[in-house]
């Protein structure tokens, strides 16, 4: 009987032991209600749940329910969560256009530093070739100023401006005249066996009177003039493709990026994401719903910033495009390519005129001067850049790896992607989400909404959000943002001002954002789990911007454009093909305007005529 006792007793230890492993099937049903979050819930590090659904009433802000598998703990723990997965996935959608932008500015800084390295490896072998007397004395002024042109490839426009290119050309030949006229000196009048160096008075006064004697024509100046225009294209064009991808930056774009309204936003993002878990089920958000949460986030962005970023990307774009298709005005590589015959070309200008610089020589500074403890002959010294093959193969590598880059650039496909991404950051991060059998907000189900456009005043009709006027306002660091844009998209149209486009150019912007500037959609991830998967696309574009007041180009200085004419072959005036005086075209009526001052005159003329002869 003891044995039969201690058994049952026994039995009924182990079974209330094991009641939560062995639970009943009432309790069993229960729990299997919330497997579903608690495992999604450790997925992402919170294991401090409900296992089964409880009663929480009003206590949750977001995800109501009579019975949810969340408490308000367990609530408030995702909503910081999907803060921070919100952010990630603009940057992922971002990273495209933050590749694009930064590997052509480094393919084309790269080019740059090989063709100036090469440029000066050509130029020290035609001295040596052609001038072999004067290749070692000139090696110094060689290296500091193609040392100068290597260290602007990497200054910031803003702050080093392309005149000092000009200095560093002028001063290039202003330390080659002493050596040149040296060599005219030394066979002309120089005493038999006497020093062959000059007294370095005599070549600092040559130095000084170099801009009177012109010993090299109007080379240096129209080389000068060349190098300053065509190296500050070519550096605007690579500071402003790093600004715009220093600005989609994922650490960057943080501090500014995500919000039209922060509270609303993160709520609409954990009922897309997240509630479905609190109702026990694991199901991807609607696309309807998705688009309509996005859009209603970057409902500011996309009214304020839609329009600056265009334009800033339509302008950078045109100098992508003028330095592809070798524009003279702004084709650094046409410039290195022969810069090394220019400076050539005023060598021999200075041996050909060798007479008449004598004697403007003797009237500036008088007879030469020559340094008596100088050797009487001057080595020719090569250094290891000037032994250095011209590797036409590699220059070719270079120069296909770059147009390869900047053709990209400009292809339609990419000018879609890039012009819409923040009108089309909806679509994009929404693309891999269905229409059926997906969350929509309340239960596994279709979303049947409506679904609203990117347009600032479309939001007044989303349904995942209530409005407020404070979506209309500007955040500072938008702001700041936007003033950037158009401030580096002047400065690009300025590289471009002798282009007659330029002018019509300036007014794109009042065009606004919305649903309109771009067309067409590719391969794309969407906010998806996947995060391997890093295609990229664009979605419809955009269109009109509703709270654009002003209209570029009538009261703000930032969208005036600059047309100044570049001195052609050493001129300092720009012809009109039309008006061969010279005349600026601003002094003539222009003829619809004329026109139109006819047509309302011509009335009024009539009427006094009939008055009179009343």
């Amino acid at each position: 009987m003891r044995r039969i006792l201690l058994a049952v007793f026994v039995l009924s230890v182990y079974r209330r032991w094991d009641g939560c492993a062995y639970p009943t099937s009432a309790e069993s049903a229960t729990d299997g209600e919330c497997r579903v979050a608690v495992q999604q819930f450790r997925s992402v590090g919170l294991y401090d749940t409900p296992t089964s659904r409880i009663d929480q009433g009003d206590n949750l802000k977001v995800c109501q329910s009579k019975k949810s598998c969340c408490n308000a703990a367990t609530e408030a723990r995702l909503i910081d969560m999907v803060d921070s997965e919100y952010k990630r996935h603009l940057a992922v959608q971002a990273g495209y256009v933050y590749d694009l932008l930064n590997s052509t500015a480094h393919h084309l800084q790269e080019h740059m530093t090989h063709m100036i390295r090469k440029s000066k490896s050509k130029t020290v072998r035609v001295l040596a070739d052609v001038y072999a007397s004067i290749e070692g004395p000139a090696v110094g002024p060689l290296d500091a100023f193609y040392g100068r042109l290597s260290r602007y490839v990497h200054e910031d426009p803003e702050t080093t401006p392309a005149s000092s290119l000009e200095d560093a050309a002028s001063r290039l030949f202003t330390d080659l005249f002493p050596i040149v006229y040296r060599t005219v000196a030394v066979a002309a009048d120089r005493p038999d066996g006497g020093a062959s160096e000059f007294d370095e008075d005599y070549v600092q006064c040559l130095a000084g009177k170099a801009l009177d004697v012109k010993p090299f024509g109007d080379v240096p100046y129209t080389l000068a003039k060349d190098i300053s225009r065509t190296f500050s294209a070519t550096n605007v064009l690579v500071h402003a493709l790093r600004y715009g991808g220093q600005l989609v930056d994922e650490e960057h774009s943080r501090s500014w990026l995500g919000y039209g309204n922060r509270e609303q936003c993160s709520a609409a993002l954990t009922k897309m994401r997240q509630c479905s878990w609190c109702d026990g089920k694991d199901a991807k958000p609607c696309h309807g719903l998705c688009v309509n949460v996005i859009r209603g986030c970057l409902a500011r962005e996309t009214a304020h910033l839609d329009a600056p970023w265009t334009g800033y990307y339509e302008a950078v774009d045109r100098l992508v495009s003028a330095i592809n298709n070798g524009q003279s005005s702004v084709c650094l590589e046409d410039l290195l390519r022969s810069l090394h015959s220019r400076i050539s070309e005023a060598i021999m200008y200075a041996m050909n005129h060798a007479s008449d610089i004598q004697n403007n020589v003797k009237y500036f500074c008088g007879p030469a001067k020559w340094n008596p403890r100088a050797p009487a002959t001057v080595s020719s010294v090569k250094t290891p850049e000037s032994q250095e093959v011209w590797n036409v193969e590699e220059e070719d590598l270079s120069t296909a790896l770059l147009t390869s880059k900047l053709t990209k650039f400009s292809d339609p496909e990419t000018s879609v992607r890039v012009r819409g991404l923040f009108s089309d950051m909806a679509q994009s991060m929404c693309t891999n989400y269905t229409t059926t059998d997906c969350w929509n907000g309340r239960t596994v189900g279709e979303y049947t909404d409506n679904v609203v456009g990117p347009l600032l005043s479309a939001q007044m009709y989303n349904p995942e959000f209530d409005w407020t006027s404070s979506i209309n306002t500007q955040d500072n660091k938008v702001a700041e943002v936007i003033d950037k844009l158009r401030h580096i998209r002047q400065t690009v149209l300025n590289q471009l001002s002798t282009s007659p486009q330029s002018d019509s150019f300036m007014a794109d912007e009042a065009e606004g954002s919305g649903e309109g500037s771009g067309a067409g959609r590719g391969g794309n991830p969407g906010w998806d789990d996947d995060d391997d998967n890093v295609d990229y696309s664009s979605g419809e574009g955009s269109g009109d911007n509703p709270i654009t007041t002003q209209v570029p180009g009538v009261d703000d200085p930032q969208y005036k454009s600059t047309n100044k004419s570049v001195p052609n072959s050493g001129s300092d005036e720009t012809i009109n093909s039309n008006n061969p005086s010279g005349a600026a075209p601003s002094t003539r009526l222009h003829a619809p305007l004329l026109i139109t001052v006819c047509l309302m005159v011509i009335p009024v003329l009539q009427q006094l005529q009939t008055r009179i002869n009343f």
